[in-house]
Order: C-alpha cells, then structure tokens, then sequence
C-alpha cells in the first residue's frame, strides 16, 4: 500500500468515489440493520455529512474508506436503537391492563384468536431462533437489543469487557440469522384456508 501525500487527498473528491464505488454495497449493510431503504439512504447522508464534518486529516484512500464504513456501520446502529426506543414509547398498553370492550360479534372474536395465535408463533420462532444461535452472538444480541439497563452498545461492550466493534459485529450477526430463521418459519406455516 503506498502512502499518497496528505495535501494531495482532497476528501470530498474521495468520498464522492467512494460513494460511487462502494454506496450500493454499504446500502445494502444499513438496510439489513435499520430495515428500509429509506432510512438506510438517511443513515449513508447521516455518515458523509459527519466524516466531511469532522475532516481529519487521512493518508491513503484505504483509511478514509475504512473510516467511512465505520461511520456508516455506526450511524445505522444509533438509528436502529433510536427507532427501537421510539416504538417502545409508541406501544399501546396490553389488552389485559387496560379492559377492551367486549364484543359479541363472532368476526371479531376469532380475529382476536387468530391474532392471538400468530403473536405466539411468532414469540416461538423467536425462542427457537434464540436458541439456535452461537453464544457469543446471542450474548451479544441480548446485550444490544434485549437489555432494558444499557442504553447503548458500547456502554454493553464496556460493562462485559467486549471490543464494541466485536460485540457490534456479533449482533449485527445474530440479528440476520434470527431474521432469516423467522422468514424460513413463516414461509413453512401453512396458510390460512379462507371461507367463502
């Protein structure tokens, strides 16, 4: 790797190619996290906007990449926790804390059932997922989505005394595995006979 004069890199010019090069792939990445490409293409502004901002004084192209992806991987990660914990204060009350008014319609009293039902095979392809993983992703997924305590990932990675980057890897691990175990499970459901 040969080093290129610091006042030669201009690093506008670099991440512009590497958005050209590489934007698709890393796309890809912070969709997988943050699950929409809307909000991926936001988490990729977010990460130029920052890198261009902070404008450290890089040697090669590799680090400015590097630091780039970085950028991207962690800008994806708070927006993940910042919408997880804005649906955690969006969720409406359980039925059974609050009494629902009873309804005699049959429609809606197997409507209730049927979503009742899905909800537990849901939660059970979750605990079947769970149990599938590898301990140490699903350590790492406890500590960065199931852990009410921590608020974020670095702070899991520092109470267990786990590199934040492997503790980051490990969960974005885990959390494709357990994401495609639940589609493979849904898909292999039968489906539902409708009535006419």
């Amino acid at each position: 790797m040969t080093t290129v004069n610091i006042e030669m890199l201009d690093l506008g010019d670099v991440v512009a190619e590497l958005m050209e090069s590489q934007g698709e792939k890393w796309l890809k990445i912070a969709t997988r996290v943050v699950g929409n490409p809307d909000g991926a293409r936001d988490v990729l502004q977010e990460a130029v906007r920052r890198v261009l901002l902070r404008n450290r004084p890089f040697q090669t192209r590799d680090e400015i990449r590097m630091y780039l992806a970085r950028t991207i991987s962690n800008a994806a990660i708070e927006l993940y926790h910042i919408r997880r914990r804005e649906r955690k204060r969006q969720l409406p009350l359980k039925d059974y804390l609050v009494a629902a008014p009873e309804s005699y319609e049959p429609q809606d009293s197997l409507e209730r059932k049927e979503h009742i039902e899905e909800e537990q095979r849901l939660m059970e392809l979750l605990r079947q997922g769970l149990a599938r993983l590898p301990v140490k992703q699903y350590e790492a997924v406890y500590l960065t989505v199931m852990e009410p305590g921590l608020s974020s990932i670095r702070e899991a990675g520092i109470e267990r005394g786990i590199p934040y980057s492997t503790l980051r890897h490990r969960s974005i691990q885990g959390l494709s595995s357990l994401r495609k175990y639940i589609e493979k499970g849904l898909r292999a459901m039968p489906s539902k006979v409708v009535l006419a």
